[in-house]
């Protein structure tokens, strides 16, 4: 009885090994795929996040060049309105002193 039961017991022993060596390999192949699935998410956010800086920065820029346009445009208006009104105060001011002299010399 002493060598049926050896042999009984190294084939359950064999058995069992290969049951939880089967089980071993779906639990990696399971956390493989998890893994891989988890960082190709991980890429495509990342992805995203790139896209959405550059988008970002892009429109920056564009903001900072329709700013500045509108700026310059405004600065040159006002230069221009500027030096008008200035030029209406000068001749303002000679009529003022011809009027001035032509007054001065009739009385």
């Amino acid at each position: 009885m002493g060598p049926a039961v050896e042999l009984w017991k190294e084939t359950e022993m064999g058995k069992t090994r290969t049951k939880y060596e089967k089980l071993r390999e779906k639990i990696m192949s399971w956390e493989d795929k998890k893994t891989k699935k988890a960082k190709r998410k991980l890429h495509k956010t990342e992805r995203g996040v790139e896209k959405t800086k550059l988008k970002a920065k892009q429109r920056y820029s564009e903001d900072n060049e329709r700013i500045e346009s509108i700026v310059s445009k405004a600065r040159a208006n006002a230069y221009e309105r500027q030096i008008k009104e200035e030029l209406k105060v000068k001749q303002k001011a000679n009529l003022m002193r011809t009027t001035c002299l032509n007054e001065d010399t009739t009385n």
